[in-house]
This record gives structure tokens, C-alpha cells and sequence, in this order.
């Protein structure tokens, strides 16, 4: 998360920004600076993935017609991308210390993960920088090893030695990152299978922990279980992009209980409690008779 954010000083008078103030008016442009201000503070890397044109306007403080200022960020080429998918232009261009907050953020809790703890368990606890530190030590190796391709295809003195046959080099698939592991697990659980990519996105921003992913999946295994979640065939489910975004497993479920399920429990114990009295046996011959006296006591007393 990033404190403040970039405005350049030709903002006002871009091209964009008058077409934006012409379509809605002036306060328009003030709209957009908020929502600069807002995805600096929240989305520091200009990524709206996950949220609606209403959270958008909301988050930009437009009190208009709904769906009008986002409509015009993107006919004015302020954002890129379709609903639920959108981005800010050229965000990492015009806000590159906004974009590098959230990696900043990762460096530092690795570094402090490493002092108290070693590398391998920083990694494990901070996922996120372990995948940027794995792609960077990838992406130096294979520089490395194109270096020294190209050394040794420089002439050689005759005869030049080699094993025969030579060994071919194998390379093993990378390892899936701690992130991606938690992410499956909890895609495997979630009941609507839409918009994988976006809930990735979400997913990695909330930078859940191996608990955190236990709440999770134990709020979607109760929510599964709602009225609101089972009508007209799961179609009310939220996409899980959104589910992540809202913070939903945080939500208090309710589970109802519909009346014939109360009454089909009720006639079950009914049937219960009389097949259990047909099979008692009868009271011993001495209980019999002491209760034959008491009726006749009892009996001839009321005469």
C-alpha cells in the first residue's frame, strides 16, 4: 500500500481529461483524481480485477448516474479492459512507486522472515517475493548458460575431447510456489468454477496464510449450505474474484432450516418413540397386582 501517488502536472490539460470534463462536467475531473488517490491507498498496482462499475464509482466518490463515469474513463482510454477486468492506463508508467509497493512490502517481510528464521523459511512465509526471487535467479541462470554456449562454440584445439555418447541435459519442471499450492486448494473448493484468472489475482492480493486458507474453506463449506447459495441452482454463488475482494468468508452465515424438514423430524421421532412402545415388555405379575389394587382402591373410594 502506497501513501501518496503521482499527478503530473499536465494532467488538466490533457487531451483526456477534457473529454472526460466535457461528457460529465467538472467535478468529473475531481472524481478521477480520487480514484487515482484510491487505487494508490488499495490497488497499488492499478489492477481493478474483481471489482464492479458501482465499487469503482464508489471508490472515486461519483455521486451521477451509475455506470455513466466509468463508461466515460473508458471511452477516454482511462481504463483498459472490460467489467470486472479493468486496469488503470498506463499505471506502472505514471505511478511506478505506487506499482512497486506491494513487492517493496515482500522484500521487507522476507528480509525479516530470513533474519530470525533462514532463507528457506522466509520463502515459505512470504510466497509472493520467494516467486520473484525464484523467476530472477531463473531468468539469471539462463543468461549464464547462454554465456557460456557461446564460449564454447569458439574453436577448439583438434582433437577437441568429448564423452561418447554425449548426455543430453535434463530439465525438471519448477516446483509449484507455496502461493499457487494454497490457491488450488482453495479453487478446488470454491462451488463456482468463473473467472480463474481474476480470483488468482485476488487471491494473491490478500496473501493468505495456511490458516487464513482454513477460515476459507470453512466459511465455503458453510456458506454452501445457505438458501442463498443453493436457489436456482448455485446461480447467486459470487464469482470468487468477488468473494475474495468483499472479504465474504468473514461474512456471518445462517443456515434455515425449511418447515417440512422440521416436520418430516418430528413424525420421524413420533415413529421412533411409538415402535419402541409397541416392543416394551409387559410390567412384571407383581407390579400387575399391585396396580389392579390400587385401581379398585381407587375405584370404590369415588363410589
Amino acid at each position: 500500500m502506497a501513501t501518496d501517488a503521482r499527478l503530473a502536472t499536465g494532467l488538466p490539460a490533457h487531451p483526456k481529461t477534457k473529454k472526460l470534463i466535457k461528457r460529465l462536467g467538472q467535478a468529473a475531473g475531481w472524481n478521477l483524481v480520487c480514484l487515482i488517490l484510491w487505487a494508490a491507498d488499495n490497488r497499488s498496482d492499478g489492477d481493478l480485477t474483481g471489482m464492479s462499475v458501482e465499487d469503482i464509482e464508489l471508490s472515486a466518490d461519483w455521486s451521477g448516474e451509475e455506470g455513466q463515469f466509468v463508461a466515460a474513463l473508458v471511452a477516454v482510454r482511462f481504463l483498459d479492459g472490460q467489467e470486472g477486468e479493468y486496469l488503470l492506463h498506463d499505471w506502472a508508467e505514471h505511478n511506478p512507486w505506487a506499482a512497486g509497493a506491494e513487492s517493496r512490502s515482500a522484500k521487507a517481510r522476507w528480509n525479516a522472515a530470513k533474519r530470525h528464521h533462514g532463507i528457506a523459511e522466509a520463502d515459505r512465509l512470504v510466497p509472493e517475493y520467494a516467486a520473484i526471487r525464484f523467476a530472477s535467479s531463473n531468468a539469471s541462470s539462463t543468461e549464464t548458460a547462454q554465456t557460456e554456449q557461446q564460449s564454447s562454440n569458439a574453436p577448439s584445439p583438434s582433437p577437441s575431447p568429448s564423452p561418447s555418447p554425449s548426455p543430453s541435459p535434463k530439465t525438471l519442471p519448477a516446483a509449484p510456489s507455496g502461493a499457487e499450492l494454497l490457491f488450488d486448494e482453495f479453487w478446488a473448493t470454491y462451488p463456482r468454477k468463473a473467472g480463474k484468472d481474476a480470483a488468482r489475482k485476488a487471491f494473491a492480493k490478500r496473501k493468505p496464510s495456511r490458516e487464513l486458507l482454513d477460515q476459507m474453506l470453512a466459511s465455503i463449506r458453510e456458506q454452501v449450505k445457505t438458501d442463498a447459495w443453493r436457489k436456482d441452482g448455485g446461480q447467486y454463488i459470487p464469482h470468487p474474484a468477488t468473494w475474495l475482494n468483499e472479504g465474504r468468508w468473514q461474512d456471518e452465515t445462517t443456515v434455515t432450516l425449511s418447515v417440512q424438514s422440521g416436520i418430516d423430524a418430528a413424525e420421524a421421532t413420533r415413529r421412533e418413540r411409538e415402535a419402541r412402545d409397541k416392543g416394551a415388555a409387559p410390567p412384571p405379575a407383581h407390579i400387575r397386582a399391585q396396580l389392579a389394587s390400587l385401581t379398585k382402591k381407587f375405584t370404590g373410594a369415588m363410589a
